[in-house]
C-alpha cells in the first residue's frame, strides 16, 4: 500500500491510495471463490461455477467492488493510524480510473474529520460561583408548601381570597402575532378547571381578577405571554382568560406535630420537634440549591469556553443535530397532545423559517459545545471510569431508597439510558475539571449581563 496526502481544507482530508496489483488479484480470487460457493447454477457443481458465468450473473463491476471491499477497510484503518486522523464517518472512495487487472489501482479517499479546536487559555477565564445561602424565608416557604400539600379543603360561601382554590369555567382566547385570534373553549368531559391561588406561579393578572369576586361571577384577565414560555401554544401571544367562578374552597392546614412529621418523612423519622423539622427543611433546601447552582455553573463554564474557542463547525454535524432536535420537539409535542405544526406555527412560511432558524441556532451551539468539551477532555486527560458510574448508582439508590443492585440492573437492561447517563457523567466530569482550572469568584447572586434586564415572566398557573 502506498499513500500520499493530497491536501486538507477545513475538516476535509484527501488521501491518495495505491493498491498493488498482486493485492487486488488475491482479493479478487477470494471473492470469486466465495461467490461460486454461494450460488446454485444449473449444470455446475457448487464451488465450480466458471468465472465467466459469475460475471454474467453479477456483473464484472460488482465483483470488482466486492473485491475492493475486502481491501479498503483495512487500508482505511492504516491511513487513520498513519496520519493520526479522527474521521467522523466512513470516507468516500473515488476511483481515478477504471480497474485493470494486473495493474496497480489508484484511488482517492476523502475523509471528513473532526475540526481542529483552538481552546482559549482556560486558566485566564473568570467565572462567578453562587454561594448557597438559605435564609428563614426559604424555609418558611417550603414549610408552607408542605402544609398546603397535606391540607384538606372545604367549600366556602364568601368572596375569593388569596390562597383559595377556585373551580371555574375557563375560556382562553389568544391573539397571534399576525393579529388573528384563536379561542379555546372549556375542556370537554370536565366539570370545571382549577386555579390554585396558593400557588405563587399563578399570574398576578389572573389572581387580581379573581380576588374579591363571588361564586357565579364572570371575570377576565388579559396578559402578554413571554416568548420563552413553556406552553408553546401561548408563547409570545396576548392571552385573555374568561373565567366563570363555579366554586370557592379554602385550605384547612394540618397542625405541625409528631403526626405531621411522620406524614412528611415517614413513620420511622427521627424528627420529633419543630426545631429539628426546620433544620431538616433547611438542609434539604441547601442540598437542592447547591445541586442547582452546580449544574448552572457547569453550563456557564462550558458556554464560556465554547464562546471563546476557535473552530469550523462541520455542516454534517449540524445537519444531524438539527434532525435530532426536531425529533425531540416532535416527541415533546406528542406528549403534550399537540402537533409540531401547532407548537411552532409551521403552517405558515414565517413560522417554518423561524423554526428552522431556531433549530440552526440550537444545533450550532450544541455541536460547538460538544466539540469543545471533547477537546477539553483530551487536554486535561478526562475519562469516565467505572468508579464514577458506581458512585452514581450509589447516589441514586440512596436518593430513591432502593438497593444499588436495583439501579444497576435497570441501567444495564436499558442500554440507551445507560449511554445517556454515561454521557452526562462524562460531561459533568469534564466541566468540573475545567472549573477547577478557572478563576472562580464567589458571589451571592450572578451579575447581570450588560444591558440585559432580569426576566420577570411568570407561568400562567392554570
Amino acid at each position: 500500500m502506498k499513500t500520499e496526502l493530497l491536501g486538507q481544507e477545513k475538516n476535509i482530508v484527501k488521501i491518495k491510495l495505491e493498491i498493488e496489483a498482486g493485492e487486488f488479484t488475491k482479493a479478487l480470487n477470494k471473492t470469486l471463490s466465495e461467490l461460486s460457493q454461494q450460488v446454485n447454477v444449473p449444470g455446475f457443481r457448487k464451488g465450480k461455477t466458471p468465472r465467466k458465468v459469475l460475471e454474467m450473473r453479477f456483473g464484472l463491476g460488482a465483483i470488482y467492488n466486492e473485491a475492493l471491499e475486502k481491501i479498503i477497510p483495512d487500508e482505511i484503518q492504516h491511513i487513520v493510524e498513519d496520519y493520526d486522523l479522527e474521521p467522523i464517518e466512513t470516507p468516500t472512495l473515488d476511483l481515478k480510473e477504471n480497474i485493470k487487472e494486473g495493474q496497480d489501482i489508484t484511488c482517492e479517499l476523502i475523509f471528513e474529520v473532526r475540526p481542529e479546536v483552538e481552546l482559549p487559555e482556560v486558566e485566564n477565564l473568570e467565572i462567578e460561583k453562587v454561594v448557597t445561602n438559605v435564609d428563614d424565608n426559604a424555609v418558611n416557604d417550603l414549610e408552607k408548601r408542605i402544609r398546603f400539600n397535606l391540607a384538606e379543603t372545604k367549600t366556602v360561601e364568601r368572596p375569593v381570597q388569596d390562597e383559595d382554590l377556585i373551580a371555574l369555567e375557563l375560556t382562553i382566547r389568544t391573539v397571534n402575532p399576525d393579529g388573528t385570534e384563536t379561542e379555546q373553549q372549556p375542556k370537554p368531559n370536565t366539570s370545571h378547571d382549577i386555579i390554585n391561588l396558593a400557588d405563587q406561579t399563578v399570574r398576578k393578572e389572573v389572581r387580581e381578577a379573581l380576588i374579591g369576586h363571588n361564586k357565579g361571577d364572570e371575570v377576565q384577565a388579559v396578559f402578554e405571554v413571554e416568548p420563552g414560555h413553556y406552553d408553546r401554544e401561548l408563547a409570545g401571544k396576548r392571552v385573555c382568560y374568561k373565567m366563570k367562578i363555579e366554586e370557592i374552597s379554602e385550605y384547612v392546614l394540618p397542625e405541625v406535630n409528631e403526626d405531621f412529621y411522620k406524614k412528611v418523612f415517614g413513620e420511622n423519622t427521627e424528627i420529633k420537634d419543630y426545631d429539628s423539622f426546620r433544620a431538616r427543611l433547611k438542609k434539604d433546601i441547601e442540598e437542592e440549591v447547591t445541586a442547582t447552582n452546580l449544574e448552572d455553573l457547569r453550563e456557564r463554564a462550558a458556554e464560556l469556553v465554547a464562546s471563546q474557542a476557535k473552530l469550523e463547525l462541520p455542516e454534517k454535524f449540524i445537519t444531524r443535530q438539527k434532525a435530532s432536535l426536531r425529533k425531540d420537539d416532535e416527541e415533546w409535542a406528542k406528549n403534550n397532545n399537540i402537533t409540531l405544526t401547532q407548537a411552532y406555527a409551521l403552517d405558515t412560511e414565517e413560522g417554518r423559517k423561524g423554526y428552522d432558524n431556531l433549530l440552526q441556532t440550537r444545533a450550532e451551539a450544541g455541536v460547538r459545545n460538544a466539540l469543545v468539551m471533547d477537546e477539553l477532555a483530551k487536554k486535561y486527560d478526562v475519562h469516565l471510569q467505572k468508579e464514577d458510574l458506581e458512585a452514581e448508582f450509589d447516589r441514586q439508590a440512596a436518593h430513591l431508597n432502593v438497593t444499588k443492585g436495583f439501579i444497576s440492573k435497570f441501567y444495564y437492561e436499558n442500554k440507551d439510558k445507560l449511554e445517556n447517563l454515561e454521557s452526562r457523567l462524562r460531561w459533568n466530569k469534564i466541566a468540573d475539571v475545567v472549573i477547577s482550572n478557572m478563576k472562580v469568584k464567589e458571589v451571592s447572586e450572578l451579575s447581570k449581563p450588560e444591558g440585559q434586564e432580569q426576566n420577570q415572566g411568570e407561568n400562567h398557573g392554570e
